[in-house]
């Protein structure tokens, strides 16, 4: 059990939208947009009566750190820090607000913890508990701290409570994940043997790395692991409320929200093709796992074999019917609880598709979430001797490319591979990939099947029009799978390297 303390502080900021398809535009191109949030992030964690600061900087009671405190104001940006722990242990977040500088609101604010089991006083929302003011004084801030003892794992997120219509489509939250402990694993029969594997009721499970640990399951059931994990926090923006709320102080205008009318989709605070670029909250890989184990980043990139999951929040007002090409996935929970067949499939003891909620279009409402399980399976020894050499007297698809390609060059899809880094952007098309012998990489996009969501609005010109594609849009890269077995993605071996170790 692990004692974990957020700070999170409330105000506000500016983000970029793009307007246009261009990977890597000029910035006088990019729409600016006035946002509300939280930034800050973890304070602290005490485990095993040793505290570990991760950020001294946000003890809000030492003066010494009023100067940093308040130069956070006009920082925030969408979505807000992501927030986890393990199941049974205590999660504190304590909430600072710095206020609005930009549109010179006063607002005070909260946090909810969306799905959370709490008492009602712990619940964020104001008209049955309380807010916080903002931080007017040069002394020690004003500030309430939220408590959450997590009794199951999955999917939540949070969000400010005050005024939510408003505050919530300005920017006002993030991702909350509860991993299962290995306490509850073992509580349902997962557990790790003298040897470092994984068991399940006393049979040990080979296709699970030895590398991987109790966050490697998404809930307290075998088949529920996953190699690596991906959030999709979806929310949809109208710019005229923001613009509203920027002004409201000098104009005495409110925004109606009855007339909600919104023209950019995001994917982590981001409209395509930003949710190809890396995320600028992650943090970098010489940080420890308290800050490394989840991030925002959009652009799902594994290898073939692995599995992956897929962490669906809607923070948006709209449904979202999110499609992923290429693969089925499995609905392994909803809402922070596991899906019914996955006991059901353990009780008649089978495991296959015909038992599992498999789909390829998820219907997600606004404050649902869902978790989704894919394998990234191979496609090579189905499709790799039609495209190369052809079959039942069709042509090779590479050489039809190849006829596509003399006709126009552009007509062939330079493909942008992660990392995709602004004046080191690589590409791949399969026309050259062909000209190799070459399958992998594998690139499916996975969006809003709204397709007119898929946009951008130009807003930069006069009349104003939609620019495909945008929006809700992100990209899936697989990799060609390792020659000498089952790739381990939290370790970076492979199934037969572990084996030989022994």
């Amino acid at each position: 059990m692990a004692i974990r303390h957020y700070v999170l502080l409330a105000t506000d900021g500016f983000i970029k939208l793009p307007t246009e398809n261009t990977l890597c535009p000029l910035p006088d191109t990019r729409q600016d947009l006035y946002v509300f949030g939280f930034v800050g992030g973890l304070y602290q964690v005490t485990e095993n009566g040793c505290v570990t600061y991760e950020n001294k900087n946000l003890d809000w009671k030492n003066p010494d750190n009023f100067t940093y405190l308040k130069s956070l104001t006009g920082t925030a940006t969408i979505p807000s820090p992501v927030m986890w722990a393990d199941v049974g242990d205590r999660l504190y977040v304590t909430l600072i607000n710095l206020g609005m500088p930009t549109s010179g609101l006063e607002d005070p604010h909260t946090i909810h913890l969306h799905g959370a089991h709490v008492a009602t006083q712990l619940d964020g929302f104001p008209e049955t508990s309380f807010s916080v003011p903002m931080w007017m004084e040069e002394t020690v801030p004003p500030t309430a701290t939220y408590y959450f003892y997590p009794e199951h794992p999955g999917t939540y997120m949070y969000h400010c409570h005050v005024e939510a219509s408003e505050h919530v489509q300005m920017g006002m939250y993030g991702a909350l994940v509860i991993y299962p402990s290995v306490d509850s694993l073992a509580m349902a029969g997962i557990t790790r043997n003298c040897c470092g594997w994984w068991e399940y009721e006393g049979m040990v499970q080979k296709q699970i790395p030895r590398c991987s640990s109790h966050r490697n399951f998404a809930y307290n059931n075998i088949g529920t692991y996953f190699d690596k994990e991906y959030i999709r926090l979806l929310s949809d923006i109208d710019l005229k409320w923001h613009q509203t709320v920027q002004t409201t102080q000098q104009t005495g205008i409110s925004f109606n929200a009855s007339t909600f009318q919104p023209n950019f989709w995001l994917v982590n605070g981001r409209a395509f093709p930003d949710t190809l670029k890396p995320h600028p909250l992650t943090y970098g890989e010489g940080e420890n796992e308290n800050l490394t184990q989840l991030n925002y980043e959009s652009y799902v990139h594994v290898a073939t074999d692995q599995k992956f999951l897929l962490r669906m929040i809607n923070m948006g007002y709209q449904v979202v019917p999110w499609h992923i090409h290429g693969w089925h996935f499995n609905v392994i929970g909803k809402d922070a609880h596991a899906s019914p067949f996955l006991a059901f499939a353990d009780a008649i003891h089978v495991h296959g598709h015909e038992y599992m909620d498999m789909g390829f279009t998820c219907t997600i409402g606004s404050g649902e979430t869902y978790d989704l399980l894919l394998m990234a399976d191979n496609k090579k020894p189905l499709y790799g001797n039609y495209i190369f050499n052809g079959q039942d007297e069709i042509p090779s698809l590479c050489s039809q490319m190849d006829e596509l390609a003399q006709i126009d060059p552009a007509l062939i899809a330079d493909i942008p591979t992660d990392p995709v880094l602004c004046g080191d952007v690589k590409t791949v098309n399969y026309v050259e990939l062909c000209g190799k012998g070459e399958f992998f990489p594998q690139f499916y996009p996975m969006h809003n099947h709204d397709d007119y969501k898929v946009t951008n609005t130009n807003t930069l010109e006069e009349p104003n029009f939609s620019v495909y594609p945008g929006g809700q849009l992100t990209f899936i890269q697989t990799d060609a799978p390792p020659e000498d077995g089952h790739h381990c993605g939290c370790c970076g071996k492979h199934h037969i390297e572990i084996e030989e170790m022994e």
